[in-house]
């Protein structure tokens, strides 16, 4: 299987309340190939907040520390949920997606195991650079 998520990053607002915080929006690619095909998904405006990003991150040395086995990223709806279970002698994804398509909700869901140097270190880098830019960027 193949994956590929590719993020496109805005600035925007949602309101909550009274309240109106930075949100960050993410177009989202993702293939995943089976032997007669693919299902494909693709949406260009998932949005996270700073919270959710840097609590992932948080989630993510948790498990490289031995503290956690468990890591997940989601939108504030959890429409989009990408999680990440086990150890280094086993490492599962699941992505899960809800997309509303009146009357009802359509779902992706997938898992399959994962390399956890990969997932597990490399994201963790990968993730703390992120959230170093994005806390550099003025509101």
């Amino acid at each position: 299987m193949h994956k590929v998520l590719a993020a496109n990053v805005g600035r925007g607002s949602k309101g909550h309340g009274s309240i109106a915080r930075p949100d960050y929006c993410f177009e989202v690619n993702c293939c995943l190939r089976h032997p007669t095909g693919a299902f494909t998904y693709s949406a260009n405006d998932i949005y996270f907040d700073l919270e959710s990003l840097a609590a992932f991150c948080e989630e993510l040395r948790g498990m490289q520390r031995g503290l956690r086995q468990e890591a997940a990223l989601h939108d504030p709806g959890e429409m989009v949920v990408l999680r990440l279970k086990g150890n280094a002698r086993g490492l599962q994804l699941t992505l899960n997606v809800r997309e509303y398509l009146a009357p009802s909700i359509a779902t992706l869901n997938a898992s399959f195991d994962v390399d956890y140097d990969l997932f597990v270190n490399k994201l963790h880098a990968e993730m703390g650079r992120y959230l170093e830019e994005l806390r550099q960027v003025e509101i």
